[in-house]
């Protein structure tokens, strides 16, 4: 018998059939760059790092031009007139035809003298909405001052000089809206700023005064009042008398002297923030503006600051301790103020904050006497305090434990108190309500 062969059935297979090749990509999408939606254009002119950038891009088409105003008109532009510097005449002209209507701010270095006379006539031409000016390096006879008299929406104005005996002549009259002037390192005689309802702010620092009789401080609208490291041509009582009269509304003062007469400035009946610093003819704080302050508690005052070597004596640190309004009080720079001028330190009873800089003779124990008395202190400024070491915020976490507790912030630079503080059991117990902070270099 012949054999029969077996017949072998093939498998069923359960693999999924092999899937089509993916389909080849579609063509890479071609847009121009004018086809590009306004918002994303807007957000061009964002980036872009200066104005003349900007202004560049814009005229790159009528739709970017379109774009660049309906942008601009929500900005507070601001134009560094050194980048005009390197332009030509005509790109000059298209610039300012496009941009000036929208610069609101203006900053000059007066020292550089391209195109001077050109700029200041395109700038007087083309920006009539400029509303803050910055100049430096000025003297008395730079071609910018042409500008203010011809603007009539400026609200602050800024000069910083490059001699005190520059005698500035401007003209400010047609700007009623004055808010802010400030002087720096010039000659001030003040006859240029009587006259302006809403200016609030004067700054006249480092700079020579005539005390004469065109000397005005300016309206009853002024609320900052700074006059730092001034020399005066006549120093007499017109001029305190002139603040304390004239300056009824006056918030803030800031002034270097204090010495005879000053006893008037007291009187304003809204001061609230005082920086007081010696001068070099003279370091007496004067004891009658402080006697007059303490009759009164303080008034309104609630910010004040020393700075300098005054001559601190027991009488003075009485004042100083009635003046219960006070919530802030600062010194900088006394090697005279000690620990026993703390013991009269009385009816701080608002003073929440206490700062001292660069003062040598305070130590432990007046800082001491302070957070014990001041109860509402909550921060403690030190900086480049010798003689304060971390023995006082010891003993402030055993003063501030007691009862509910009271909580207390120490910022330290420069002084004894290290970070080891931090790892002492007092300063981590549970019970502990002092934090130190200290500041980096």
């Amino acid at each position: 018998m012949s054999k029969l062969k077996k017949l072998t059935i093939p498998k069923k297979s359960h693999a999924p059939p092999p899937s089509p090749p993916p389909p080849p990509p579609p063509p890479a999408s071609r847009m121009s760059v004018l086809e590009l939606p306004e918002d994303v254009v807007r957000r061009i002119f964002e980036f872009l790092p200066h104005l003349v950038d900007r202004v560049r891009l814009a005229n790159v088409a009528d739709k970017f031009r379109t774009s660049f105003e309906a942008w601009a008109r929500a900005k507070r532009h601001v134009l560094d007139v050194e980048q005009l510097e390197t332009m030509r005449l005509p790109e000059l002209i298209v610039f300012f035809r496009l941009a000036g209507p929208f610069i609101r701010v203006l900053k000059v270095d007066c020292s550089s003298f391209q195109k001077e006379s050109l700029l200041s006539e395109f700038i007087s031409e083309y920006c009539p909405n400029l509303e803050e000016i910055n100049y430096s390096n000025a003297n008395d006879e730079f071609h910018y001052r042409t500008i203010m008299s011809r603007m009539t929406h400026l609200k602050r104005v800024h000069i910083e000089c490059m001699d005190t005996e520059d005698v500035l002549n401007f003209d400010l009259e047609a700007n009623q809206d004055l808010e802010s002037f400030e002087l720096v390192n010039g000659c001030y005689t003040g006859k240029h700023l009587c006259g302006f309802p809403k200016l609030t702010k004067l700054v006249l620092r480092d700079c020579l005064l005539w005390n004469s009789g065109e000397f005005g401080i300016p309206l009853k609208s002024l609320r900052v009042l700074d006059l730092d490291d001034c020399c005066f041509e006549v120093m007499s009582q017109s001029l305190y008398q002139k603040i304390a009269e004239s300056c009824i509304n006056l918030e803030e003062l800031i002034f270097s002297g204090g010495d005879a007469n000053f006893e008037v400035i007291a009187q304003l009946p809204n001061l609230q923030r005082c920086t007081l610093k010696t001068w070099i003819t003279s370091n007496e704080l004067n004891i009658g503006f402080l006697t007059q302050l303490a009759e009164n508690h303080g008034n309104k005052l609630t910010h004040l600051h020393l700075s300098g070597q005054f001559l601190i004596t027991n009488e003075h640190a009485r004042c100083l301790g009635q003046l219960s309004s006070l919530q802030e009080l600062r010194w900088t720079n006394n090697d005279i103020l000690e620990d026993d001028h703390f013991k009269f330190f009385n009816d701080l009873s608002q003073l929440g904050r206490f700062g001292m800089t660069w003062c040598g003779m305070v130590g432990d124990t007046g800082m001491m006497r302070l957070v014990r008395k001041c109860l509402e202190v909550k921060i403690i400024d030190l900086q480049d305090c010798d003689e304060i070491t971390e023995e006082f915020v010891i003993n402030a976490i055993g003063c501030c434990s007691k009862g509910p507790g009271r909580n207390l912030v120490i910022n330290v630079k420069r002084t004894k108190i290290t970070p080891n503080v931090l790892t002492h059991p007092d300063y981590l117990s549970s019970l502990n309500h002092v934090k130190v902070n200290f500041l980096s270099e």
